[in-house]
């Protein structure tokens, strides 16, 4: 998009003032930040940056804030979580910084702003297979695989969707999804469901254009 804009800085608290500075008069912002050895550990970037983040938006008033998370994040004995947790603690801090951005979220001077939690399953380096091809789904209990663009692509398009405010959803390839106690090794080798179909979780959301694919989604309590 034309008006999208990448700021730097370092959000784990060193760059506050200038990030607000940068941030001040958006229409919206989008989290994208993970721990990395040179950027800070997951505790400094994937909860306290976050909640850095969290506090400029509400402070300048800005309308919508898009987090990239991770499926799996709330189901802490799932083997995605238990896996990926001995990285730092990374999934602890991306759940922590979930719940502490919805209870700010939830102080009355936040009252008009909302963010979006987007929460996709295994990134791969694929080209974007397009809305189409794409599953949205709530309650954190079907996972998959889902290419990078697309998932840019949900961010950037959930900031217009009313129903994605103060929303958290899961994204995935269609033909991918598969429960939180199996998305692991079927990520692994590669499966779709074609030839094994799944129970649906009735959350789910395909569409073939961006603004019908966001319709009916849930608002967080």
């Amino acid at each position: 998009p034309k008006n999208l804009n990448q700021i730097t800085g370092d959000i784990t608290g060193g760059s506050y003032k200038q990030l607000t500075s940068s941030l001040k008069g958006s229409n919206a912002v989008i989290f994208a930040a993970s721990a990395s050895k040179e950027g800070g550990s997951p505790a400094q970037v994937d909860r306290d940056g976050l909640i850095n983040i969290a506090k400029i938006c509400i402070e300048n008033k800005i309308p919508r804030l898009v987090v990239v998370s991770s499926g799996a994040v709330t189901k802490p004995f799932s083997p995605v979580y238990l896996f990926l947790n001995l990285f730092g603690g990374i999934m602890k801090a991306k759940i922590d910084g979930e719940n502490a951005i919805k209870k700010l979220y939830a102080n009355p001077d936040a009252k008009s702003l909302g963010y979006t939690i987007v929460r996709p399953g295994g990134l791969t380096e694929d080209p974007p297979k397009g809305v189409a091809e794409l599953e949205l789904n709530q309650g954190d209990d079907r996972s998959g695989r889902i290419s990078r663009w697309d998932v840019a692509s949900i961010c950037v398009e959930s900031i217009y969707a009313k129903d994605a405010f103060r929303t958290s959803l899961e994204c995935y390839n269609k033909d991918t999804a598969q429960p939180q106690a199996n998305v692991g090794l079927s990520n692994l080798f590669k499966r779709t469901n074609s030839n094994d179909p799944i129970a649906p979780t009735g959350k789910e959301r395909r569409a073939s254009s961006w603004s019908k694919l966001f319709e009916g989604l849930i608002a967080d309590n």
